[in-house]
């Protein structure tokens, strides 16, 4: 059974993909090629991290798109400001505090029961979805060698979008450009998504 999933983000494209699945026919054990529509939601996450002298020190929770698309980070800010407190970190501290955020296109698959969801959810409602399962496997050549890796997820950003070496109007700068840009590149590749359906 897989396990479903509510989303608020975005298809920005679909695609055919061929996978491989192995299993056990009367003790023998068999190949078998299949291939799966799959779409592909546009995410972001965020995480706060400590970060001295260029290394990481620590990071705390990865937060994700729960409220919609780019709001990940949106969360984080009042956290970062509690740790600048807390630590008493300034502009010139060697310590520096930063919210890190990542955008991505993950590969989901819509099962029958999300299909029949999405058709009769009010509008407005997050979209049902299910992660590409496990045992569904791409299978690839490299060096001569057959391997099967799992269905990736394409990184398209990682940036920082919030730092403690910045001024408030120099983070809020930073913050409105990080979504005018991925907002920006959202629409430009919902519009080829939709041309495709």
């Amino acid at each position: 059974m897989q396990n479903l999933f509510y989303s608020s983000c975005p298809v920005v494209r679909r695609s055919t993909e061929t996978f491989a699945e192995w299993t056990t026919i009367g003790g023998e054990r068999r190949r078998f090629e299949f291939e799966r529509e799959i779409h592909w939601l546009q995410e972001s996450e965020a995480v706060l991290r400590f970060v001295h002298g260029g290394e990481e020190l620590q990071h705390e929770s990865t937060h994700n798109d729960y409220y919609g698309y780019l709001t990940a980070a949106q969360g984080l800010d009042g956290d970062a400001r509690r740790a600048i407190e807390t630590y008493r970190v300034t502009a010139d501290s060697s310590l520096v505090v930063e919210i890190v955020s990542r955008v991505f296109q993950r590969p989901v698959v819509e099962t029958g029961e999300a299909r029949k969801y999405n058709l009769t959810k009010p509008q407005g409602h997050k979209s049902q979805w299910a992660d590409v399962p496990d045992e569904s496997r791409k299978e690839v050549e490299v060096d001569g060698e057959t391997i099967w890796p799992r269905l990736a997820r394409v990184e398209l950003a990682e940036e920082v979008v919030w730092s403690s070496k910045l001024s408030r109007d120099a983070n809020e700068a930073v913050w409105g450009d990080f979504r005018v840009r991925w907002a920006s590149a959202l629409a430009g590749a919902e519009s080829v998504a939709e041309s495709t359906v």
